[in-house]
């Protein structure tokens, strides 16, 4: 390795300081180490002292000077033995001898001592007792050694351990500092808290350590010198930038200045057309009207001839040539003006400073000074099916400020669970600087993923996820008001009740009915799953609902009681029928898309598929997930506050058969999970409020009725019991989590219907949904949630008249055992 350096370099760069450059020594030179690896001698460190701190001439940083003084700084010791070394391989003949009293010139060197001596100084050095076994070498003899000859061993400083090598290291953190033995023995027992490890052990470790170290900053080195390339290539590209953008501006300028040459033109020929034609029709006017001046002039002049000048006879023979020409001339039609006009002018549309503003705004030099690394993204849930935002992209330069005007800086690639692409685009936001809107239209559910590139560079190797939805599975906000996104939970839903498959739709009639007890009669007949039905057969099932259409009231009703009858003997046992048909739905899934429907309308096929709907709702070991005494349906989401929950139901319903007794039709509720499955309605429940419609016995009608704990707490008449009566209207719902009220309006009327105070907010509470009654009324409930809410009723907005007035309340608030303060 010696070989290898360079003398002058090395005198220049490790023996000189870089500020008096002059060479360190021992004395007032000595080499000082600043906590920035910079080194310098103490005598110009004491010229830089200021306030206590120094600031290091080669980087400019400020450091604080330990203990007051720059000799606590510590001393590099390397540079003494590369001042020796340094003189040696340049043949220098004048080292002094060290030892002398009287200057002499140094000629052999003490490896033991590390000293320089003269020839009479060798020969005491070596008749000294405590010297006489020391290694003396010639300089000849050094000029062939290594820089290893004149590495130094430490020896202790401390009063009386003078020349004690530093064979030990106290590594507590008071010490820290390498030690002789006698140090060890005295001044740092380890009963004392020391912890004393031999110097070599320490230097191990602590060269490892440096080692690990030099390399990371070797990679951070190479890793800023690719950083420093890149921004060069950078550097360099601008130029080239500026010629090829200084090329197009020409280019579109020149082109532009063309198309005013072409317009000029254009214009100066449609001037002359228009003046030609104008001066072509007013000539042939001026000359026609020229030549019928002068034959009326003639004409006129010989008339006042014949006047003035002929005898009777002669004039009297002339007078009806005279006079037929004269009536001639004079009945003769005549332009009562110009044929032309010179009216033309030149409109300057777009001219003048409508074309100043527009020449100005032409063109536009847009720059950015985007770093990546500060790009953040924020991912959103997509509606399925819609174009909309599933992704905000925020660009900042280095020093964090926003960066307008660069969309086209950002590059997207979206692809779906299947990696199919879907195509997207990437706008500016407009609402906030720096913030950018990637818009796509998902077509299928599940996960997608983007890959984001800016300037080309990624800003995740693994890209971004984002989750498509139905947008009532979505949260939306308004204000204060959340739009909870949920759907019917269809593996809660009772057998007897039909899902749609999107999740927002609950049917309830008798074909529903029908097509369970179907399910089940084919199992018991052994009819063979996928057998195609006889053309007869589908004929025969056509002829037998065309006549079901015809028949009146009383003969339907004959025939439903029949059929309840009928299909009694399936459903006795709903809970083991339909555990039954799960199973097998199951075990012969594989099977299903082959399946011929039941009723030759896809009906079964459908009913399976909802049944099979994937479930949001947690497992609960205290009963199953299909409802069998709650005749509805649970929500794929629980309502928690605090705050103000928003959702709608429009519901139809269609009486079939004139209700009897207290028939319900259908009800939407809260209720605490706990609650829902013990009874068919959940307006009997203490953790449950209900919203229902029921033919009423007092009113002899179908009624609203608001229901807690059994208790009836408001009721109006809405339609006929009868048959052939018709409902259709659109309910919202708002739950104050805060205030502890859930309030029912008719969306259609924007009326309040009812307000429920003192509502149990204290555990989560589930939006249910039932239907009654099939084999009377056909029932539909349709869910309005999440984004599919495009407005909330002004009555709920903050300020608003209705929303200070409530018609009808529940009871007086007071307080419940969970509202007790402890």
């Amino acid at each position: 390795m010696t070989q290898m350096l360079n003398i002058d370099d090395l005198k220049e760069e490790y023996l000189t300081c870089d500020v008096c450059s002059d060479e360190y020594d021992e004395d007032h030179k000595e080499p000082r180490v600043l906590p920035c690896l910079h080194t310098f001698c103490n005598r110009c460190l004491e010229g830089m002292v200021r306030d206590w701190t120094i600031i290091c001439p080669t980087c400019r940083i400020k450091h604080d000077v330990p203990g007051d003084s720059v000799k606590n700084f510590p001393k590099e010791h390397t540079r003494r033995s590369l001042r020796d070394f340094i003189r040696l391989k340049r043949k220098t003949h004048n080292i002094p001898c060290r030892d002398c009293p009287d200057s002499g010139t140094a000629v052999y060197f003490c490896k033991d001592c590390q000293t320089f001596m003269c020839a009479e100084c060798t020969h005491a050095h070596l008749r000294n007792f405590l010297s006489r076994n020391h290694q003396i070498a010639n300089f000849e003899q050094l000029r062939k050694y290594g820089l290893e000859t004149f590495q130094r061993e430490l020896t202790c400083s401390v009063l009386g351990h003078e020349g004690q090598p530093l064979a030990y290291y106290c590594s507590a953190k008071v010490c820290s500092r390498p030690l002789c033995k006698m140090c060890t023995v005295l001044d740092h027992e380890e009963t004392k808290g020391h912890v004393i490890k031999k110097i070599h052990d320490v230097y191990d470790e602590e060269r490892q350590n440096v080692n690990d170290l030099t390399k990371g900053i070797e990679d951070k080195i190479a890793f800023a010198k690719n950083v420093m390339k890149e921004t060069e290539d950078e550097y360099s590209t601008l130029a080239q930038k500026e010629d090829v953008m200084k090329r197009e501006i020409d280019i579109e300028m020149d082109a532009g200045r063309k198309m005013l040459d072409i317009r000029q033109r254009e214009l100066k020929d449609t001037l002359a057309g228009r003046i030609k034609e104008k001066k072509s029709v007013l000539q042939k006017q001026r000359d026609y009207l020229r030549y019928y001046v002068s034959l009326m002039t003639s004409a006129r002049d010989f008339s006042s001839h014949s006047l003035l000048h002929s005898m009777p006879a002669e004039f009297v023979q002339l007078t009806k040539t005279i006079s037929n020409r004269l009536s001639e001339l004079k009945e003769q039609h005549l332009d009562k003006c110009p044929l032309e006009n010179s009216y033309i002018t030149f409109d300057r549309n777009g001219m003048g400073q409508e074309f100043k503003n527009f020449v100005l705004g032409m063109g536009q030099i847009r720059s950015t000074a985007i770093y990546p690394p500060k790009t953040s993204v924020e991912t959103l849930e997509a509606p399925l099916g819609q174009e909309s935002e599933v992704i905000r992209v925020f660009l900042y330069d280095a020093k964090g400020r926003p960066q307008r005007d660069s969309f086209d800086a950002i590059s997207v690639e979206v692809k779906d669970g299947k990696g199919n692409v879907v195509p997207s685009k990437v706008v500016d936001a407009k609402t906030v600087d720096g913030c950018y809107k990637v818009i796509c239209k998902p077509n299928t559910h599940g996960t997608h993923r983007a890959k984001i590139r800016v300037l080309n560079r990624p800003v995740n190797e693994e890209g971004f996820q984002f989750v498509v939805r139905a947008p009532g599975e979505i949260d939306k906000r308004f204000g204060d008001i959340l739009c909870v996104g949920f759907l019917f939970d269809a593996e809660t839903a009772h057998h007897e009740r039909a899902i749609s498959l999107d999740g927002r739709n609950m049917r309830s009639d008798i074909e529903t009915l029908r097509r369970v007890a179907g399910l089940r009669l084919r199992q018991n007949r052994g009819i063979a799953r996928g057998r195609r039905r006889f053309p007869w057969e589908l004929e025969s099932a056509k002829q037998m609902k065309q006549r079901e259409r015809d028949m009146d009231d009383e003969a339907q009703t004959s025939l439903m009681k029949k059929s309840v009858k009928m299909d009694s003997r399936f459903t006795k046992n709903k809970t083991q029928d339909i555990d039954e048909l799960e199973r097998e739905r199951m075990a012969t899934k594989d099977r299903a898309d082959t399946e011929v429907d039941y009723d030759g309308e896809g009906g079964e096929a459908d009913s399976r598929k909802a049944l099979s709907r994937p479930s949001l709702l947690p497992e609960k070991s205290s009963w199953s997930k299909k409802l069998k005494k709650y005749s509805g349906v649970i929500g794929t989401k629980f309502l928690r506050g605090p705050g103000r929950f928003y959702w709608e139901v429009q519901v139809f319903y269609r009486i079939h058969v004139t209700l009897l007794r207290n028939a319900l039709l259908f009800e939407t509720g809260i209720a605490r999970l706990d609650a829902v499955h013990s009874s068919f309605y959940v307006g009997s429940q203490h953790f449950a409020w209900s919203f229902s419609a029921e033919r009423c016995n007092d009113h002899k009608q179908v009624c609203h009725k608001f229901r807690h704990k059994r208790m009836l707490l408001s009721h109006h008449p809405i339609t006929s019991d009868t048959a052939g009566s018709t409902h259709h209207a659109t309910y919202g719902f708002l739950l104050d989590t805060t205030k502890r009220e859930w309030t029912v309006i008719d969306v259609s009327l924007r009326k309040v219907l009812f307000t429920f105070n003192n509502i149990d907010t204290t555990e989560p509470l589930w939006p249910v949904f039932g239907t009654y009654n099939p084999y009377s009324v056909h029932v539909e409930l349709t869910l309005k949630t999440g984004r599919d809410i495009m407005t909330i009723p002004d009555m709920f907005r903050p300020g608003s008249a209705n929303s200070k007035s409530k018609p009808q309340t529940s009871r007086i608030k007071k307080k419940l055992p969970f509202d007790v303060k402890k």
